[in-house]
């Protein structure tokens, strides 16, 4: 079970990697870079990597943290796991501060009409309340550690499967962004590729959506499944605790 464990956060780590990398290549390589101002597409471009960057692949680590360093003290754990989170909250509200500035530029500026923007703002709102909850649960109340220890313990997999849940609200945030992103660039329109000819544009959008899909598939297998559990468990001294079928190092 250790190697298809192994296995399986590798290629957790290839589709993260490689959902970032395709997407900054394509923005780059075919799509003109970016820009925070005076250029619409390009801001979007921009829009388009910190929302993908912050939802997918920093939030995505940020879950990883206790399955890949297992062998680190928990508090360095919950460290590395929030800085993951701080810089996933500063990526996302800089690429939306970029989308509103990238429809103000239009004469007539409309904000959240499509179902990306409705999943996008219900994924942020439910992001925010997940970041709050953790800090004050796991970090704020150690200085009260003995009085606290219970809460924490039943909170950990509900914790766990909320952030799932985000995740996959993520995903289908960035999913539907990049399908209405092909649809409006990929219209044949004054040179543009065409969609239903699948160009060479569409494989890497079509690329990224499948690899992110992927990942909403991967990462509860990695986080949930006992048998890839790094805990097997309850060691008072050592401060694990078995809850359910979710077993983990004591938060």
């Amino acid at each position: 079970m250790k190697a298809i464990f192994y296995l399986l956060l590798f290629l957790a780590e290839v589709l993260l990697f490689g959902t970032i990398t395709l997407l900054i290549y394509w923005i780059f390589n075919y799509q003109g870079g970016v820009a925070w101002a005076n250029d619409i597409k390009k801001q979007f471009n921009l829009h388009y990597i910190l929302m993908v960057g912050g939802f997918i692949f920093l939030n995505g680590h940020a879950m990883l943290v206790y399955r890949s360093f297992t062998c680190c003290k928990k508090i360095y754990n919950k460290l590395l796991h929030t800085i993951f989170f701080v810089l996933s909250i500063s990526a996302i509200t800089i690429g939306i501060v970029s989308a509103f500035q990238a429809h103000n530029s239009n004469a007539d500026p409309k904000h959240f009409y499509s179902l990306h923007s409705w999943i996008g703002l219900g994924t942020m709102g439910l992001f925010a309340l997940q970041f709050i909850v953790g800090f004050v649960s796991f970090l704020v109340l150690l200085c009260c550690d003995k009085a606290t220890v219970t809460y924490r313990q039943r909170l950990v997999p509900i914790h766990t499967n909320f952030g799932l849940i985000i995740f996959s609200t993520a995903a289908a945030a960035c999913v539907t962004g990049l399908m209405q992103t092909a649809k409006g660039r990929f219209n044949g329109v004054n040179g543009a590729p065409n969609y239903p000819d699948l160009p060479e544009e569409a494989i890497f959008v079509n690329t990224i959506a499948i690899a992110i899909i992927a990942l909403t598939i991967l990462l509860p297998l990695l986080l949930v499944r006992t048998t890839f559990n790094s805990c097997a468990a309850y060691s008072e001294e050592k401060g694990y605790i078995k809850l359910n079928t979710f077993v983990c190092k004591c938060i």
